[in-house]
């Protein structure tokens, strides 16, 4: 998603050059290496210190946000695990969804920011490339986004397509879809891991070139937004057309036939399940869309760097959290 964080960290990979709401040194990369040698003599003798928490509205709002999805998160995954019946491949999706979302309510709780560390210890550099970064959190909510997007194409697959779904879907290959969307979430956010690190006793950021900002600006935008939103609208369209054309030819049929009641009983529950799944995008266009525009809007220079961390800002990082609590919910 757009590289912008809670009030412990920032925006990540959209605007390299203004990371933290905590002081972040982002300087060149040559620059490092000239300070690095000077500092590492007394690096070790640094001891890790923790700025002190502030309870403003904005980390109040976060906290709020993550244990609604926390909770929210972990009864549909109860739900799910109880269940005594045979289990569907969505069901096995929504629970995989939730987890995603369980996971990013779990990174998105305020904690509180590393002021000085000793720079040269393997343990600082974990922190700054992983902790720092929220690189756990935005891995869950990428996997979060494949996920929901998964669902929508098995749910068409199942409803537009039965005997093709009933060959091909079991299981085996549900766990397998899921396995490769955690795969591909860590993959497409793995370059995170080399642009942050610990040196000068701080983490540290490498400041990219305004070409790079663009590229990834828009990377980020047509991956984690663009493209899965127009997969799922694809998708639902496409189910919704098959089922009004299969309703209309039972309607043209015999209507008073029980077998023909049946078939519309059971056209009828299928719409509300893409009903429900065009409730879900929706909310997920609202919430996400916002964001994602703000953070596209920056990288292209079309909006000043100083509106990053306003109240339009942290407004719309809330507005987009809110997503892991309310999905399927």
């Amino acid at each position: 998603m757009a590289r912008w964080i809670n009030n412990n960290t920032t925006l990540m990979t959209e605007v390299v050059t203004v990371t933290t709401f905590m002081p972040f040194s982002t300087v060149l990369e040559e620059d490092i290496a000239q300070t690095t040698n000077q500092q590492a003599s007394n690096a070790t003798a640094v001891p890790w210190v923790w700025l002190p928490m502030e309870w403003s509205w904005w980390v109040i709002v976060q906290l709020f946000s993550a244990i609604l999805g926390i909770c929210g998160n972990l009864l549909v995954m109860l739900v799910l695990f109880k269940k005594r019946r045979a289990r569907r491949s969505t069901d096995t999706l929504i629970g995989a969804l939730a987890f995603a979302d369980f996971l990013t309510s779990v990174f998105f709780i305020p904690h509180p920011q590393i002021a000085t560390l000793p720079s040269d210890t393997w343990l600082a550099q974990v922190y700054c490339r992983i902790i720092h970064t929220s690189l756990i959190m935005w891995v869950a909510v990428k996997a979060s986004v494949f996920t929901l997007t998964a669902i929508s194409l098995e749910r068409y697959l199942a409803i537009a397509h039965p005997f093709f779904f009933l060959r091909n879907v079991n299981p085996a290959r549900t766990s397998m879809c899921i396995f490769i969307i955690w795969i591909a979430a860590i993959a497409t956010n793995s370059f995170q891991v080399v642009e942050a690190y610990a040196a000068g006793n701080t983490c540290v950021v490498i400041s990219t070139s305004r070409s790079a900002l663009f590229a990834i600006g828009i990377y980020v935008f047509i991956l984690d937004f663009f493209l899965p939103v127009v997969v799922m609208i694809l998708a639902q369209i496409m189910t919704a057309v098959f089922l009004h054309r299969q309703s209309l030819q039972f309607q043209e049929g015999n209507s008073n036939s029980d077998r023909s009641n049946a078939n519309m009983n059971h056209i009828v529950a299928r719409k509300r399940v893409i009903q429900m799944l065009f409730l879900v995008t929706t909310v997920f266009v609202l919430c996400w869309g916002p964001a994602h525009i703000f953070y596209l809007m920056l990288n292209l220079r079309l909006l000043d760097i100083s509106r990053l961390h306003g109240l339009l800002h942290r407004s719309l990082v809330v507005l987009a959290f809110t997503n892991s609590f309310y999905t399927v919910k």
